[in-house]
């Protein structure tokens, strides 16, 4: 069951929407052209729910965080989710949260990569894993 999203910034330069599609591939999210992501991607079959908390809300973070420090202004924004996920430790079901660099992508698409391959390289991987591994809780 999928996560949808969709935006419009104003203004922005090709390499921001480059890093943007980047950013979601790297996390397994699925160009579905222009400025719409998908999540998992179409088609994708060896894992039993969304990973939410490895693959969905790092990317909305970043998303958000690159929206607040660019120059561009979001002029639309939706997210559509009829989704499940979870996590139960005693079942080894799901997945509970990773480091960065822990995070892998399914057997299937690792082609050699912690990560996802993106279509676009313009957000590097080793970035992105110390972005995700800088995170800190505030208190």
């Amino acid at each position: 069951m999928p996560v949808l999203l969709t935006y419009e910034l104003e203004g922005a330069e090709t390499s921001e929407h480059n890093r943007l599609q980047s950013l979601f591939e790297r996390l397994g999210w699925e160009n579905l052209g222009g400025s719409s992501y998908r999540y998992p991607r179409l088609g994708t079959t060896d894992q039993p729910v969304e990973d939410w908390l490895n693959h969905v809300v790092p990317a909305l973070m970043l998303f958000r965080a690159a929206v607040l420090k660019s120059a561009c202004g979001l002029k639309k924004f939706t997210l559509d989710v009829q989704s499940s996920s979870g996590y139960n430790k005693a079942t080894n079901f799901g997945s509970g949260p990773l480091s960065g660099s822990a995070i892998k992508a399914t057997k299937s698409k690792r082609k050699g990569k912690k990560l996802y391959s993106p279509n676009n390289p313009s957000f590097g991987e080793r970035n992105l894993i110390d972005w995700l591994d800088e995170i800190d809780y505030p208190y």
